[in-house]
């Protein structure tokens, strides 16, 4: 059984959810993985609390969702937030069964690429803790960083509201970036994606996190 800790945010949890259905190999529902998807929207924002230590700690509630779902008897997790990979190592370190880590299998999967420079678009959160910097400089990788007022806008300013964003929008900060790709470096993006059929250019983690899944559980 799978578990996932959802509602970080909710749309992108929906979207892991169903590329895991579409991308499994199966002819009848038995043939489907056994998912419990816990969706905790009330989980605090994680990049306040990175931003600002006295803002709500979201530790203890991804730790108690972690230590639930353990608890049930999944075999693996995964949080589909690359923002909460700030908690992974402390999260690891108290459950027994693994947690994926969203920020290193994406790089892992950009080196394996043989790609030499990337664009990272992230929340402020993921991009003020180097969360994808210091994987990426682990593999010489080069990496630039993107508008951040202009990626945060779209993701708090649009996705996270439910309201729709352009292929424009998404031009307008890509087109003066030198890299050869770009890392979706937030599941909110990652659902951009599909909705505006981006080029391969554009890394998006929750595809690299469904593989890995169904690779992990034989699927």
């Amino acid at each position: 059984m799978l578990g996932i800790i959802g509602g970080v945010g909710p749309l992108a949890s929906t979207y892991l959810y169903e590329m895991i259905t579409k991308k499994t190999k199966a002819s009848k529902d038995q043939d489907h993985l056994d998912i419990i998807l816990l969706s905790h929207a009330s989980i605090p924002d994680r990049t306040s609390y990175i931003l600002d230590h006295s803002k709500e700690n979201p530790y203890p509630l991804l730790l108690k969702d972690c230590q639930l779902l353990e608890k049930l008897g999944v075999k693996m997790i995964s949080i589909p937030c690359n923002t909460s990979c700030y908690f992974h190592e402390q999260l690891q370190e108290e459950i027994n069964i693994p947690i994926s880590n969203i920020v290193a299998n994406t790089v892992a999967y950009i080196k394996d690429k043989g790609l030499k420079k990337v664009a990272i678009l992230a929340t402020l959160g993921t991009v003020k803790s180097k969360l994808y910097q210091k994987e990426l400089e682990k593999y010489n990788i080069e990496y630039v960083l993107a508008n951040q007022e202009k990626v945060t806008n779209i993701i708090y300013g649009r996705v996270k509201k439910g309201l729709e964003v352009s292929k424009e929008e998404i031009d307008d900060i890509t087109n003066n970036l030198d890299a050869e790709a770009f890392i979706l470096g937030c599941t909110e993006l990652s659902v951009l994606k599909g909705q505006l059929n981006l080029d391969n250019r554009f890394i998006d983690p929750l595809e690299i996190e469904v593989d890995l899944i169904l690779k992990f559980f034989g699927k």
